[in-house]
């Protein structure tokens, strides 16, 4: 209960609502009828007070048009109200990173709804009163909170869900004037476009994002992951190209770890998240050269790094490069393609799925090939699990 209430209802200027009442005649030990006896002897008090006497001709006072102190020292103390502490706020914005840094290992069934209870609560306390300073924190925490909710909606292959936490997103961080948070938005959107198979869409999503901040460091993601991947599909070789060089050079003009960062991560992309993603550019190209120029720059980066995903989807890449190309390797392609599918057994994402149902799909060149029965078969025992059945969903889920 804020002290400023307690104050009116002692000053006889307001009364509790009903439903606070019962929590009152609890605390003080009395009666409902002793309650009313309270309130009703506090604003009888007030009433018979001669400073609470309206004057009887009010235009003839000079002081009539000014506050009274008293109500003035309440809204003061209101400003500086709130019903959350820093150190509430900063338990709660904790959490995002240690969601970031966790997701790659428990996946979006474990976490998703560990950031849906998250942003419930922060969307509680919005409800409440806060300073300034407070509310200018707390949006940015609904903010990042319903893009990540969003992000893992999309590897859940559930897009309706993700376009509508991604809406919340945006209208945050444009709420509070964070560019980067909505350029990292217009990227989500973007990657739930580009698994719908709507590649002009996931581009233009892209490109929204990029006419916020060109040169901000997280137009590197929406050149390489939003651009570039969405103009290989469309078969834009030089759009591809172009896309790439731009986020090459941007990515020169900003002091970026190299490493491979957690996909999750608000983030900017080095030069590893970058190359991965302009090596799955060049693959419905059908440049191999390309694809295992990129590949092979990250190849150490991936294997270092904590990331399962990573390695699936790049072992995808190259296998699918590899059946594309003029003279098809398709012992290795599958052997790629079955260590992805090992890799990822027990936590999938939608983007893996996808990938390796794309080489399913260009096997079947080889049907009656022994080793195609078998890692059709492999696919066929993976497809059947429930968590994979879960990220295989429908198109607008």
């Amino acid at each position: 209960m804020e002290r400023s209430t307690v104050w009116r209802w002692e000053k006889g200027t307001a009364a509790p609502l009903p439903e606070q009442r019962p929590r009152i005649v609890s605390v003080l030990g009395v009666t409902p009828e002793e309650l009313d006896d309270l309130l009703n002897e506090t604003a009888a008090k007030d009433t018979s007070s001669p400073q609470s006497h309206v004057p009887e001709h009010p235009g003839v006072t000079s002081t009539s048009s000014w506050d009274d102190p008293d109500e003035l020292w309440l809204q003061l103390q209101e400003l500086q109200e709130s019903n959350v502490g820093d150190e509430q706020l900063r338990f709660l914005e904790d959490q995002v990173p240690r969601i970031v840094a966790e997701y790659e290992h428990r996946g979006p069934v474990e976490l998703g709804p560990v950031v849906v209870r998250a942003r419930r609560q922060v969307h509680q306390l919005l409800r409440g009163r806060q300073t300034l300073r407070i509310r200018y924190r707390l949006h940015r925490l609904a903010g990042q909170l319903a893009g990540l909710a969003g992000y893992m909606a999309v590897n859940m292959g559930r897009f309706r869900l993700a376009n509508v936490y991604c809406q919340e997103a945006l209208l945050c961080a444009t709420e509070i004037g964070d560019v980067d948070l909505q350029a990292w938005v217009w990227g989500t959107y973007s990657l739930g476009a580009y698994y719908q198979g709507d590649f002009q869409q996931a581009y233009s999503h892209a490109g929204r994002g990029r006419a916020l901040a060109p040169q901000s460091p997280q137009s590197i993601r929406l050149l390489v992951n939003g651009q570039a991947r969405a103009l290989g599909k469309l078969g834009d070789r030089a759009g591809v190209e172009k896309a790439v060089g731009q986020a090459l050079s941007l990515l020169d003009h900003h002091e970026i770890s190299p490493e491979l960062t957690p996909c999750l991560s608000f983030e900017p992309y080095g030069y590893a998240r970058l190359a991965a993603n302009a090596a799955t550019a060049y693959v419905p190209l059908g440049d191999t050269e390309r694809v295992l120029h990129y590949t092979g720059d990250v190849d150490t980066a991936v294997e270092q790094a904590d990331s399962d995903w990573s390695r699936a989807l790049v072992r995808l890449d190259v296998a699918t490069a590899l059946l594309r190309q003029p003279d098809p390797d398709l012992e290795h392609a599958l052997a790629l393609g079955t260590e992805s599918v090992r890799i990822c057994a027990d936590h999938p994402i939608r983007s893996v799925w996808q990938r390796a149902h794309t080489l399913y799909g260009l096997a079947q060149r080889w049907a009656g090939d022994a080793r195609v029965t078998e890692f059709t078969e492999v696919l066929r025992t993976w497809w059947s699990r429930p968590q994979v059945r879960d990220v295989a969903g429908g198109p607008t889920r």
